[in-house]
């Protein structure tokens, strides 16, 4: 039961991160691995105190993997293509200037 709250509270401050801290893409980025990882904390807790299987969490747990994955790929090439990480920079207007 402590783990359902504590992953409530972290769910709650990575998405009051991702709101407030998104001037640079490595921030959003790294926000919405916490909220990932809150929400595997989650996942994992209401299925032990539920005793089901833990399908689901691996399923999650393949997702956010990728996700990390695409996000640190594209965050690499976005920095090789404009030597800059700074979200409002992201326009298409702009995009091979």
């Amino acid at each position: 039961m402590y783990l359902l709250k504590l992953s409530s509270v972290g769910i709650f401050g990575a998405l009051l991160s991702y709101s407030k801290l998104n001037v640079r893409l490595l921030s959003v980025l790294i926000s919405l691995e916490a909220l990932m990882l809150c929400l595997l904390g989650l996942l994992f807790g209401t299925l032990t105190y539920l005793g089901e299987s833990m399908h689901y969490f691996l399923i999650l747990l393949t997702f956010a993997a990728c996700e990390a994955a695409l996000g640190l790929s594209l965050l690499v090439s976005i920095l090789r293509l404009r030597s800059n990480d700074y979200v409002s920079s992201f326009s298409s207007l702009k995009y091979y200037v």
